[in-house]
């Protein structure tokens, strides 16, 4: 939601206890450094360029405009009072002293301003950018759903019209499309709210230690019970290997990434699920026999929008653009890392990593 205007001068002229000390620290440092200058070389001509220094520092530290102006300000009375003389007074009819006066005032306001406005900019690219992204989600969501809720909607209306006529094994085969699209509908809105709840302004991580044997087998384990007809092999470091995560966000992850692998991977054999240390990360691994990834895919593969698939895509078949942007949200929120790859021998593999430190 765009501000409004009253709101945005607000929050540019707003004062924070942060940006009053930030400004302390700065003009003190600035001060003692000019204070040496004075007493070990003899000479006040350097003097303003440390303030200047100050002022750009500040504006760079602070939101707003507030504290750079005001350091502005201090700056130029601090080097035209304390550190030029005459000292302690100001005397314009020295020659050369109004012009000082006028052009420290001058630079120090305009670093003041174009430091923060350089700031706002960077802000506004990274909103447009999140603006950007948001309707990128909207639109493969919007995809995706209705693919099901057609489905669902034939399935019942088939049923309801003409349930006397339809053989049982037509009606069961109705009902478990149905249910099946259902149930998909359901992963659909639990990635929704993981989506939400990354992006989120008040968004934090719950990190525990978990150990990774146990995530990665009720992952495989709710997989199964899905897909029981597909096998998977699991390969775990020996060593107890224990990873500061939240447990029921990595766990989604893997699914989203085995059901990837059967969606659209093509793969109902050969997955598999690998975890091993490198280094200070854990890397987690979900690799396949499938299809591989379309070149075209790869360049819009983890951001909610597969412009090169989706463009191929009839209106029954499902992007994974949905499922690979949560997976990205949540590993980006541990303080992770994640890529894609086609395998020489044929199929895919999703790698991402989970720092082992408490860090986030």
């Amino acid at each position: 939601m765009k501000r409004s205007l009253p709101d945005k001068h607000k929050q540019d002229f707003s004062l924070s206890l942060r940006g009053f000390f930030i400004s302390l620290l700065f003009l003190a440092a600035a001060s003692g450094a000019a204070f040496l200058v004075q007493v070990l070389d003899g000479n006040d001509r350097d003097i303003p360029m440390l303030f200047i220094l100050a002022v750009l520092l500040i504006s760079r530290c602070t939101q707003g405009y507030l504290y750079g102006t005001i350091s502005s300000l201090v700056g130029v009375f601090l080097v035209n009072y304390v550190f030029t003389y005459p000292y302690f007074e100001f005397n314009f009819t020295l020659s050369g002293y109004p012009l000082t006066f006028i052009c420290m005032l001058i630079a120090s306001v305009v670093t003041s301003t174009l430091t923060t406005q350089i700031k706002q900019q960077e802000q506004i690219r990274i909103e447009a950018e999140k603006e950007k992204m948001r309707a990128n989600l909207l639109r493969s969501v919007s995809h995706d759903l209705r693919t099901p809720l057609t489905s669902i909607l034939g399935a019942t209306s088939a049923l309801l019209d003409d349930e006397a006529l339809l053989a049982p094994e037509k009606r069961r085969t109705l009902l478990q499309n149905a249910h099946d699209d259902a149930e998909w509908l359901i992963r659909m809105v639990e990635n929704l709210l993981s989506i939400t709840r990354m992006n989120g302004e008040e968004a934090k991580i719950t990190k525990t230690l978990e150990a990774v044997e146990e995530i990665v087998g009720e992952a495989v384990r709710k997989f199964k019970k899905r897909f029981p007809g597909v096998e998977v092999s699991v390969t775990v470091p020996e060593q107890l290997l224990m990873i500061p995560m939240d447990p029921m966000l990595i766990e989604q992850v893997l699914l989203n990434l085995l059901e990837n692998s059967v969606r659209h991977g093509k793969s109902k054999t050969g997955l598999c699920v690998t975890v091993q240390r490198l280094g200070d990360d854990a890397e987690f691994t979900v690799s396949d026999h499938g299809i591989g990834i379309a070149p075209d895919v790869f360049e819009h593969l983890f951001d909610g929008y597969l412009t090169g698939r989706e463009e191929k895509e009839s209106d029954n078949e499902r992007s994974m653009g949905i499922g690979l942007s949560v997976c990205t949200s949540i590993v980006l929120a541990h303080g992770g890392r994640m890529r894609a790859e086609n395998l020489p021998q044929g199929g895919a593999a999703f790698h991402f990593t989970l720092p082992l430190g408490e860090e986030e």
